[in-house]
């Protein structure tokens, strides 16, 4: 079944896990929900936003989830109805951790003590706050790698698998900005309302959730300014590398040119050449060429052109 619920004296949970036509069934019989509402959790993936009626609010939160395979941050949304004695929680898939947080408080007395002694505002507050939290970890995971891929730079490690690495984290770190900034701004609207289940004690907490968005915001800009600077760190040392393999390539078929000219000369069936049937000025003229070459490639060394 795909509806479960916990309920105590003055609240229930209800957590629906699939959107289907028994989900959908339930809301429009058990709740007087607006029709767009109700619209809105059969549609594809949204932004999250808010909406505000006289008994109830409509919240659409996504939560980032860090998809070990693919190297990427995937969004897992979640809809919310929450209303005087009532929270309703509804997963587009399946997310581990609105699970572990419903179960948690399903089997655990204490934590559903905790959880729900108060209003269902103080429930939300719980259920946002392990949900942004939980992401923590991740996202310190994605700092230590940006930190391991900038010891590489600076200690000579500059290739395409280096520049692909931080194309991934670059993406993933563009994916958190989507997902973070405008659940600010959703946190700092929900910390104003006023309804029966929000009142100011809550309000300090939906405040203490927006300043640490603010704070995940900030290091997610720290993050997007590191990848930025070592990229372009990245390729401008990857340039010079490769300027200086054809610097060297120049070099060599500019050295290896009069060698060419003087063979092709003589190479020549031209009657008259001087020194054509002595082998040993010919000789000698390649060992002269050899000679001024090196010395011309050291004067250059010296003055640090090559």
């Amino acid at each position: 079944m795909a509806i479960k619920k916990i309920t105590t004296d003055k609240l229930s949970w209800i957590n629906i896990d699939q959107v289907n036509n028994e989900a959908i069934t339930f809301l429009k019989s058990e709740y007087n929900f607006h029709h767009l509402d109700l619209e809105d959790i059969q549609g594809e993936t949204q932004t999250p936003k808010l909406d505000t009626y006289k008994n109830y609010l409509f919240l659409v939160i996504q939560v980032p989830h860090w998809n070990e395979e693919t190297k990427s941050i995937k969004t897992h949304e979640v809809d919310i109805f929450i209303g005087d004695g009532f929270l309703i929680t509804i997963q587009h898939t399946k997310s581990k951790e609105v699970k572990n947080f419903f179960y948690r408080c399903m089997k655990k007395k204490r934590i559903k003590k905790e959880w729900m002694r108060s209003n269902s505002g103080y429930l939300l507050y719980s259920l946002l706050e392990s949900l942004f939290k939980d992401f923590q970890p991740t996202l310190n995971k994605i700092g230590k790698e940006l930190t391991k891929i900038e010891q590489d730079v600076f200690e000579g490690e500059q290739n395409t698998q280096l520049v692909r690495e931080l194309a991934i984290y670059r993406r993933s770190v563009l994916a958190l900005r989507r997902i973070v900034d405008p659940q600010r701004y959703l946190m700092a609207n929900l910390a104003h309302i006023r309804k029966p289940f929000l009142n100011e004690e809550t309000s300090l907490y939906f405040d203490d959730i927006n300043d640490y968005l603010n704070k995940t915001w900030a290091i997610i800009d720290t993050y997007r300014d590191s990848i930025q600077g070592l990229h372009v760190t990245v390729e401008s040392l990857i340039t010079q590398k490769t300027n200086k393999v054809i610097s060297m390539l120049t070099v060599i078929s500019v050295c290896l040119l009069p060698f060419t000219v003087l063979a092709s000369i003589y190479g020549m069936n031209i009657t008259g050449l001087p020194f054509a049937k002595d082998p040993v000025w010919i000789w000698s003229m390649f060992v002269f060429l050899a000679l001024l070459l090196v010395v011309i490639m050291l004067v250059m060394r010296s003055r640090k052109w090559l």
